[in-house]
């Protein structure tokens, strides 16, 4: 019987020991999935800010809010949407991000402090 009960107990140890690992992994998870979809909006941001830009390239304005428009699920005060013309018939939007991560290590390893800043390029022609 002193055999059993000891058994179980290691069990529980162990069980108490990967469970913090555990919890940490799928909290890493989660972070990388909201970081993938926070940059496919913030692309889809970039694009479409560009689109607006082809058609009326000397209306910034109108190409700032088409970014913005299209940034779903996101803080807005956290988004940066900067309009140039690289070339003569050129026009890039670069979006910008800063993603906070719920898990505190992948903050620390991977941004700058407790943020992590992301960023997304479209250049079109202009028509």
């Amino acid at each position: 019987m002193g055999l059993l009960r000891s058994a179980k107990g290691q069990s529980l140890v162990e069980f108490a020991l990967v469970l913090g690992v555990l919890i940490l992994m799928l909290m890493g998870i989660f972070d990388l999935g909201r970081a993938i979809y926070t940059y496919n909006v913030i692309a889809n941001c970039a694009r479409e800010g560009a689109r607006a830009g082809i058609v009326d390239p000397t209306n910034v304005d109108a190409i700032v809010e088409a970014a913005r428009s299209r940034a779903v699920a996101l803080d807005a005060d956290q988004l940066t949407v900067t309009v140039t013309q690289p070339g003569d018939n050129i026009i890039q939007v670069e979006v910008t991000y800063n993603f906070y991560a719920v898990t505190p290590l992948i903050a620390q390893f991977f941004g700058d402090g407790d943020c992590l800043t992301l960023r997304s390029i479209a250049r079109m022609y202009i028509e």
